[in-house]
Parts: C-alpha cells; sequence; structure tokens
C-alpha cells in the first residue's frame, strides 16, 4: 500500500478502500488516479528502435 501513496499520490485510507476488493477502472480513470504515466489513443505507432547504452 505504501508503494502505492507514493507512486499515485492518493491518500493511504483511499488505497487501502480501493485495494480491499477488486477495483477497476478504465485506461483515463486509471491516469487521473495516478496509477499510470499515459493513456496511447492510436494504434498502430511505430516506435523508433535506439542503442541500448
Amino acid at each position: 500500500e505504501d508503494i502505492l501513496v507514493t507512486h499515485t499520490g492518493q491518500p493511504h485510507e483511499r488505497i487501502k478502500a480501493d485495494t480491499d476488493r477488486d477495483f477497476f477502472m478504465d485506461a483515463f480513470q486509471a491516469k487521473d488516479y495516478g496509477i499510470v504515466d499515459g493513456v496511447l489513443e492510436k494504434r498502430g505507432t511505430k516506435v523508433k528502435k535506439g542503442r541500448r547504452g
């Protein structure tokens, strides 16, 4: 729970309540909640391959 509090910015009480049972959200709700950084809306976007360093 502490990891989710740190990374989402949600209060501990909310994380505890939300993780007590199944809690489903769509991609945009997950972004608003703080659990994902962004949402890709367009399919087929190619990512340029780079060298690993």
